[in-house]
């Protein structure tokens, strides 16, 4: 059986054959209408290529521009500001290579070097190199452009799967036999010893069930941190009918960090991790914590542990929630998202990392 081709390796090579074409193209039209104002064929043929060949050279660097000069989102002086230097530089490099063309076309054919340059020719040469370096420049930043969409489109694509598998998740966690029944039995013996405790109990479970439709229904990838830490909230608060002060909880989240978003049940899922590997398993519990930071643009949530340390217990079993908050990172925000589980000193610590990015700045 024969190999596949490596698919990078076949667009690499349709787009040189689309490139060639288009300059031969270019070339052919170009020696036409020098034939048409009374140019011999080979003088026409020799003209093209003196003037196309240094333009053709030049503007495999002119296609790679978006990847050195990004387009702006915002402020475009500077960028425009550096395509004018760069357009100067291809129009003096163009310049001197159509001259050196010249000179060795000029040697071979004539004998001697040409004796002058007409002058009324060089503007016209000057306004074609302006179109050739916008043009090339058009189709490299349009091409980025629709590249950068199709991606984009994927990755939403895709976040909307993995969306819908976390909502499912989330809720089987929430909605597992072993959850009901012993927030059921924790209630029961709440409802005579202490009827107003098990009446918030049940309001938390309510609001707790609510919020994981909500996120279903109205397909939502991300929430300000806020809204995640009362969903937290109500989960720790029915966690701890279950293992009562075995669960000791410290929060620490700045204000300014409660309206970066975060993905759906991101910080929920760590906090169910932490609690189901490391303190519902000890007799003795627990401190979990729930630290908030943003540093330099960056939005980190660690949530840590006193456990046994070993990392690789978090990844084992059935449950997929690490690794599907995993995929979903990836989808969400590419490679500008991570997410560390480590050992740390008397425990583990879940590092979540990611844009901070808030609600006013998305819909700007």
């Amino acid at each position: 059986m024969g190999r596949r081709g490596n698919p990078a390796g076949v667009a690499l090579r349709r787009d040189i054959w689309i490139y060639l074409a288009a300059w031969i193209a270019l070339a052919a039209i170009y020696s036409a209408a020098l034939v048409a104002y009374g140019a011999s064929f080979g003088l026409a043929v020799r003209n093209a290529v003196a003037n196309l060949v240094p333009d053709a050279i030049l503007g495999l660097a002119v296609l790679r521009l978006p990847s050195k000069v990004p387009w702006p989102e915002r402020s475009r002086g500077r960028f425009f500001t550096a395509h004018l230097g760069l357009l100067l530089a291809f129009l003096v490099l163009s310049s001197a290579g159509w001259l050196a063309l010249e000179v060795i076309d000029s040697l071979i054919f004539v004998g001697h070097l040409p004796g002058r340059i007409v002058a009324r020719f060089i503007p016209f040469r000057v306004l074609y190199d302006v179109l050739i370096y916008f043009t090339l420049a058009g189709v490299a930043y349009a091409r980025q452009n629709a590249e950068a969409v199709r991606e984009q489109a994927e990755r939403a694509a895709k976040a909307e799967a993995l969306r819908a598998r976390a909502s499912l998740e989330a809720m089987r966690s929430q909605l597992n036999p072993h959850f009901i029944l012993n927030t059921f039995h924790a209630l029961v013996g709440l409802v005579r010893r202490e009827p107003a405790v098990a009446e918030s109990a049940l309001e938390r479970l309510g609001d707790l069930l609510r919020y994981s439709l909500h996120i279903q229904r109205e397909s939502i990838d991300e929430v300000p941190l806020r809204e995640e830490c009362a969903f937290v909230e109500n989960y720790l608060a029915l966690e701890r009918l279950r293992l009562a002060d075995r669960l000791r909880v410290s929060v620490d989240t700045p204000p300014a960090t409660l309206e970066c978003l975060v993905p759906t049940f991101a910080v929920q899922i760590l906090v169910e991790n932490a609690i189901q590997h490391a303190i519902a398993p000890r007799a003795s519990g627990g401190l979990l914590q729930i630290r908030a930071q943003e540093i330099d643009g960056r939005l980190r949530v660690a949530v840590k542990d006193e456990g046994d340390g070993k990392v690789d217990t978090r990844f084992e079993g059935s449950r997929m929630g690490l690794r599907l908050l995993n995929e979903r990172l990836a989808a969400l925000y590419g490679s500008d998202a991570k997410l560390t589980v480590r050992s740390v000193e008397g425990g583990t610590c879940a590092d979540l990392e990611l844009p901070a990015r808030r609600v006013s700045e998305d819909e700007q």
